[in-house]
């Protein structure tokens, strides 16, 4: 008896195991949460380095255009 109550209060441990649904479901719930967090952060990464290589490219366009209008500004 008394072995069966240090485990109980001291290790939170049951002799009576019984299956608790409100657990369960904040469980899940929180679950789904992290899940959705770790997807949205995903997919604004994936958009971000996208759009940083869209925004290379053009930066990497203007420059060659900057520098042709320069070298013909003066040649002339």
């Amino acid at each position: 008896m008394l072995s069966s109550f240090y485990l109980s209060w001291v290790f939170g441990m049951s002799t009576s195991v019984e299956f608790v649904p409100g657990v369960f479901i904040i469980l899940c719930c929180g679950l789904a949460f992290t899940l959705y967090c770790v997807a949205y952060i995903l997919i604004m990464a994936y958009k971000e380095m996208h759009e940083d290589g869209q925004v290379r490219k053009q930066g990497q366009e203007g420059s060659i255009e900057a520098e042709s209008r320069q070298r013909d500004c003066e040649e002339s």
